[in-house]
């Protein structure tokens, strides 16, 4: 083998080595991470959670979307369930055994928050001195007594679990993949027959492209606030009729069918209560024009 043979030979060697190196980084262990369950997100459809001191809420999900069971039946918040639902696979950041005489210490035996994604149950207690961090449990029915281990995890979702009611309920004004059949407000009707949209109004030279916009704007609205438990006086029917908006759907959940809003003046901003539940959706006077009038659309040229 002539000498420039040789020191190739070299060069090719060492380029292998040096490239095993690099690949296998030894002495360099890859992190592994421990998590509260093995549970995954996309696989859970029920969720039930029990709030200490404030109550329980019950979500379902089916082919619309994620939907609040109790205490209203009403789309529910998807950032908020993406929240509930990503407790599953909350990292731990350390765990350990106890008996079930120490929980309390960790005020994981009457937990602030219980809550069942599926059939698994979680809870989480007291938060940890340091870090913000919280003890929470996998309450897995098929370890031993006296197995369970306590986990530690960040803290953030103990206090959004916990948030108001309203947070959970979906700010959108119609439900996910809602199909409007018709929509009744002062003295106009929308009505869709034999798949042709007729409008009952005053003015019956409103556009198909600007009914086609109208229905395009409620699909999308939503309000900048949900406020539950909302309670207003009703003293003049005639009043209260012309200030309704009735929107009858198709093809979704039972007790959303028709939705029947109250619009509620206070100020510069507007409610529409839901006045079967007492629920409000807050909207700007800008939104409200949108809803309610036959805004033109330029020609094309």
């Amino acid at each position: 083998m002539s000498r420039d043979a040789k020191i190739n030979l070299k060069l090719l060697i060492i380029v292998i080595i040096l490239s095993l190196v690099a690949w296998y980084k030894p002495g360099i262990h890859p992190t592994v991470f421990n998590y509260l369950s093995a549970l995954k997100a996309d696989d859970i459809k029920t969720i039930i959670i029990d709030r200490q001191d404030i109550g329980q809420i019950k979500l379902s999900h089916n082919d619309n979307g994620w939907f609040l069971q109790e205490p209203y039946q009403l789309p529910a918040n998807p950032q908020r369930v993406q929240t509930i639902t990503a407790l599953a696979q909350k990292r731990s950041y350390s765990s350990f055994q106890v008996s079930d005489e120490d929980l309390s210490r960790f005020q994981l035996d009457k937990p602030l928050i219980a809550i069942w994604l599926n059939e698994s149950k979680f809870v989480i207690g007291s938060e940890a001195p340091v870090n913000g961090q919280r003890y929470a449990m996998n309450i897995d029915a098929n370890i031993q007594a006296n197995q369970n281990s306590v986990h530690l995890i960040n803290g953030t979702v103990f206090y959004q679990l916990r948030a108001n009611l309203d947070s959970f309920i979906s700010p959108h004004l119609l439900p996910p993949k809602a199909s409007i059949k018709s929509i009744t407000w002062h003295n106009k009707k929308l009505v869709l027959d034999q798949g042709k949209w007729q409008l009952t109004t005053d003015d019956p030279d409103t556009s198909s492209d600007s009914i086609a916009q109208f229905l395009q704007f409620w699909k999308q609205a939503r309000a900048s606030r949900v406020e539950t438990n909302v309670t207003v006086t009703l003293d003049n029917a005639e009043l209260v009729k012309s200030k309704t908006i009735l929107i009858q759907l198709d093809n979704i959940e039972p007790g959303l069918s028709s939705l029947e809003y109250l619009i509620v003046q206070e100020g510069e901003q507007i409610k529409l209560l839901r006045t079967d539940i007492q629920v409000a959706y807050w909207i700007t006077p800008q939104i409200l024009k949108l809803l309610t009038e036959f805004v033109p659309v330029p020609e094309k040229t």
